[in-house]
């Protein structure tokens, strides 16, 4: 296993210029490619934190998204078939800002309606080329969109995405649960694999956070947001924004319906409302009704003990390498 890596240090023909991140599943350091001296990231399995199976399964998922995909809005995997000493994976660098940050930078003030819209389209071209061959992110949010300097976007960390004729891995639910609820289907947080119309939820919540400042669900912790998403329709995006068209509102209701089958059922059929909002028909939002039974309180009670046992996995792993360090 490596260790922390310093600026100077050379791991084959790259050179570390500085860390970029240390976080339960990876270290992150940004890299000279001595080849041709441009500047990459390097991405480092961390397996002293939650186990060898559960992180190397991640990064080889990474490594086999890379090989699929090859879009000008998702990071790119580069040099995929040179040796190397050890597992890591060599990233395209981007230079920009997350959309979480541009976000907090508009707050509590929504972004204009036409950038919100330009993103959104971008992320869904790029979502909707991945589920053409067989990639389903599963974790999209604003920290995993960056917005380049030019003001494309790029998406990033498909860490938990699902693959088409990958096998199936049992520790999945611990890391796609863990992290921020807000833009998870209901149907994941239920322990469902998550494919298409969970990625359309997930755009759906941003494009509406986007447009009115605030996503549909707020709660006083995590576990009273997750009980919402399961157990009910998000508001309507007028009731935050009502200066929006009732089109674009129409949009993206359909898109984060708690009932998967009333969502769009394609990234290309939410792609093309987007572009063709006037070809849209305004449909008066009705919210299905709150409906918290049995199983929806089992689900949650999972949903929670998963989220229990990953923290207590995680805190775990920082216990025993803060003794690892401390006792050398």
């Amino acid at each position: 296993m490596q260790g922390v890596y310093s600026p100077g240090t050379r791991i084959d023909h790259y050179e570390i210029v500085r860390m970029l991140g240390h976080g339960g599943m990876n270290r992150v350091y940004l890299a000279r490619d001595l080849h041709n001296q441009e500047l990459v990231v390097l991405k480092f399995p961390n397996s002293e934190l939650i186990g060898d199976i559960a992180v190397f399964e991640r990064y080889k998922r990474e490594a086999e998204v890379g090989h699929r995909i090859n879009h000008p809005y998702v990071q790119r995997l580069l040099n995929v078939d040179e040796p190397r000493s050890e597992d890591y994976l060599v990233m395209e660098y981007i230079k920009g800002r997350s959309l979480r940050q541009i976000l907090e930078e508009h707050a509590p003030e929504p972004l204009p309606v036409a950038e919100a819209l330009r993103i959104a389209i971008q992320i869904c071209e790029a979502l909707a080329y991945c589920h053409e061959h067989g990639v389903f992110h599963r974790d999209i949010k604003p920290e995993n969109i960056l917005i380049q300097e030019n003001g494309d976007v790029k998406i990033i960390d498909f860490g938990i995405a699902l693959l088409e004729g990958a096998r199936r891995v049992t520790w999945r639910g611990l890391s796609s649960t863990v992290g921020t609820p807000d833009y998870m289907s209901p149907e994941q947080l239920k322990g469902e694999r998550g494919t298409a119309r969970s990625d359309i939820y997930a755009v759906g919540i941003i494009l509406y956070e986007m447009l009115c400042g605030r996503t549909p669900f707020e709660g006083e912790n995590v576990f009273a947001i997750m009980n919402q998403h399961v157990s009910q329709d998000p508001p309507s995006i007028l009731k935050y924004n009502p200066q929006l068209s009732p089109e674009l509102a129409t949009v993206v209701m359909r898109a984060i319906r708690r009932d998967p089958q009333k969502r769009y059922q394609s990234m290309q059929e939410l792609l093309h409302d987007l572009r063709n909002l006037e070809e849209v028909k305004p449909v008066p939002y009705t919210p299905d009704p709150v409906q918290l039974g049995q199983t929806g309180r089992l689900v949650l009670i999972a949903s929670l003990v998963i989220i229990a046992l990953s923290l207590a996995i995680i805190a775990f792993g920082f216990l025993v390498q803060f003794l690892h360090h401390t006792a050398h």
